[in-house]
């Protein structure tokens, strides 16, 4: 039994400059990259080559087209989760595929989490240097400056009305279950600032019971310890009410999961999420839904 299921972000994706089109077809792309890794590989390789399809397309912010911090720079988070292993990196600049350097974190090295400049040096021994930064993303950093920065005093209070979405996961089954997630961060955040998608039982959690990648407000998921919530609820009521459940203290958050079953589910708490999922060769459901 082989299962894949992707996001690509939870928000309000008829305000983007993106057609709902392009989301759509970005997920299924990203579904098809997994279950074709996971009919010659592992779960692993499947959340790998599903979020690294998400990573590479501009209009996600994850990878190459990530939102800009307050000083106009990329700084990328991603961890992989796989029987019992965690890899992750916070804080990352200038690699293309951060979810891959996470893998690596877990495979080559004694630790889980590494960040910064220390996750750039570490990155750098595989991967070369890359610009994440593509020019809409330049063009909508400048305007977001400029109409909500007023020094940094009322950053706070006004980075809750910079809405944005598209960081990116995947969840994968074949009999062992597989989570990965991958995100830019938010708009104008403060350099070093870290959010949920790296953080083990946040964003992101894989255990016995099922495997799940969040999205959405990351301090709001840290808060609800999102996925490992989920996880644990498992052995009292199924998926879909376990994330439903766990959702009513998180707002502004998506998700997506599998069980040690096989059942797939998602939910989500804002007005859309990008989504996709391929069962046993087959795409069931995919849409932006509203």
């Amino acid at each position: 039994m082989r299962k894949v299921i992707v996001h690509g972000g939870a928000g309000t994706f008829s305000k983007s400059l993106h057609d709902i089109s392009e989301y759509q077809q970005g997920v299924v792309t990203a579904v098809r990259a997994g279950y074709d890794a996971l009919k010659t590989g592992s779960a692993l390789d499947a959340v790998v080559a599903a979020v690294c399809s998400l990573e590479d397309n501009p209009i996600f912010n994850a990878g190459t087209g990530s939102v800009l911090n307050i000083e106009g720079e990329v700084e990328t988070d991603a961890m992989v989760m796989y029987q019992g292993s965690i890899g992750a990196v916070a804080a990352l600049q200038h690699i293309k595929n951060p979810i891959k350097v996470a893998r690596l974190v877990m495979e080559k090295t004694d630790h889980a989490l590494i960040a910064g400049d220390g996750a750039y040096q570490f990155a750098r021994n595989f991967f070369q240097k890359w610009d994440l930064v593509v020019e809409e993303r330049r063009e909508k950093f400048k305007e977001l400056k400029a109409k909500f920065l007023q020094g940094d005093t009322r950053w706070k209070r006004n980075v809750s009305l910079i809405q944005s979405h598209g960081t990116v996961g995947a969840v994968a089954f074949d009999g062992e279950l597989a989570a990965a997630t991958s995100t830019g961060g938010i708009w104008l955040k403060l350099k070093g600032r870290v959010g949920d998608s790296p953080l083990v039982g946040c964003g992101t959690y894989a255990g016995e019971r099922g495997a799940i990648s969040a999205t959405g407000m990351g301090e709001n998921i840290m808060r609800a310890l999102f996925s490992k919530s989920v996880h644990d609820l498992l052995s009292q009521v199924p998926l879909a009410e376990a994330l439903q459940k766990t959702l009513c203290h998180s707002p502004e958050t998506g998700a997506i999961a599998i069980d040690a079953e096989g059942t797939v589910e998602y939910a989500y708490n804002t007005q859309q999420m990008a989504w996709a999922c391929c069962d046993q060769g087959t795409i069931t459901r995919f849409e932006v839904e509203s």
